[in-house]
């Protein structure tokens, strides 16, 4: 875990990754595939480049795994992030070489050729088509899930160096707002989610319907006091839950709030005690 690991270099690689799985899918998804030898010729640097992705989607893995990263806060969903795109990559490594298997190339069967070995021919084709298109649109998919993962991995990762840096500059208690304070008290309870429905309306589920903001939401993740599941499309909805710091932030508004209110409702009640008191005189 403390081997040195550049991790502004694993940010960089992530997105230059990014943008190979964007340029992978972009040929998957213009690709004319006719059955037979042209699409082996086509599809074979396809399989070839995707197998290449899952590799250099392993090495951030393996790299921030044993790094200092590892004990950041927010560590665990990034890493668990990186899993799901070697997966997803695999995927798509796999549904091209799918559509390479299913591809009919044009060979001779047991017994020589036949008289209606044209018609045998055009029928296999006819039935690859649609086989073949169902597995390189798989493909596409998978890739374009493998980039947006790729570039929130990235920002996620710079935003919780950059929390973990200003976390550790910090030596007062953070305070927090009352509608921060609400947010937090309902999201310990058990979570929540944030979720893309509609007309791209953006809007924050709790499992006892509290109001959150997103504005709120990203505050309380600028300061390190929730934790969003980027490994997660937004439309599938991202778990948010609340970090140490957001603990220790509910606690210490807690104790704020009752040193400030005992007093005041003690010093209310003292003038009624000492009204009863010059009445028995």
């Amino acid at each position: 875990m403390t081997t040195a690991v550049d991790l502004n270099e694993q940010i960089n690689h992530l997105r230059h990754l990014a943008h190979d799985f964007k340029a992978l899918r972009d040929r998957v998804r213009d690709l004319a595939v006719a059955p037979g030898t042209e699409a082996l010729r086509q599809l074979a640097p396809l399989v070839l480049k995707s197998q290449e992705l899952v590799r250099e989607a392993l090495l951030p893995l393996s790299a921030l795994d044993r790094s200092p990263y590892a004990a950041v806060s927010g560590s665990r969903q990034t890493l668990h992030g990186l899993g799901g795109v070697v997966f997803a990559a695999s995927q798509a490594s796999w549904d091209l070489a799918q559509a390479l298997a299913v591809n009919p190339l044009d060979g001779i069967g047991f017994g020589g050729p036949r008289q209606d070995e044209d018609s045998i021919r055009s029928s296999r084709h006819a039935r690859a088509v649609p086989e073949m298109a169902g597995h390189l649109a798989d493909a596409a998919h998978r890739l374009d899930m493998c980039e947006t993962a790729c570039h929130d991995l990235a920002t996620g990762i710079a935003r919780d160096l950059e929390r973990a840096s200003t976390t550790s500059r910090q030596k007062a208690p953070l305070k927090i707002s009352p509608a921060q304070y609400e947010a937090l008290r309902a999201l310990a309870k058990g979570g929540a989610t944030m979720q893309t429905q509609g007309r791209g309306s953006t809007i924050v589920l709790t499992p006892d319907h509290t109001l959150i903001t997103i504005a709120t939401i990203q505050s309380l993740d600028t300061h390190g006091l929730v934790c969003l599941d980027t490994s997660v499309p937004l439309h599938q909805g991202r778990g948010i839950t609340v970090t140490a710091e957001g603990h220790r932030a509910l606690g210490q508004h807690r104790s704020r709030t009752g040193a400030t209110t005992v007093p005041t409702a003690t010093a209310a009640a003292m003038p009624t005690v000492a009204a009863k008191r010059e009445g028995r005189r």
